[in-house]
């Protein structure tokens, strides 16, 4: 596998990471060329999307504290 060729599973975990805005520069360009030729990953990044601007339009009085939200992002990136 080249450099800049990732894996469509890779490509989402990206697409989640960008959502947050935790994405280097790399990773963005590595993303944008896999995005470029995979209508399945480019039709999950338009669906992240329009699943995260919903969820800031409902409105919860339960917040994750901090720590928990460091807890989920160590999980989260220790499985890549």
């Amino acid at each position: 596998m080249s450099l800049l060729n990732i894996s469509c599973k890779k490509a989402t975990y990206l697409i989640s990471k960008k959502e947050q805005g935790k994405i280097s520069l790399f990773d963005r360009l590595t993303l944008w060329l896999h995005l470029g030729i995979c209508s399945l990953c480019k039709r999950f990044e338009k669906q992240t999307g329009f699943i995260i601007k919903q969820a800031k339009h409902t409105h919860t009085e339960e917040k994750l504290s901090e720590e928990a939200k460091e807890r989920i992002s160590k999980v989260l990136d220790s499985s890549y």
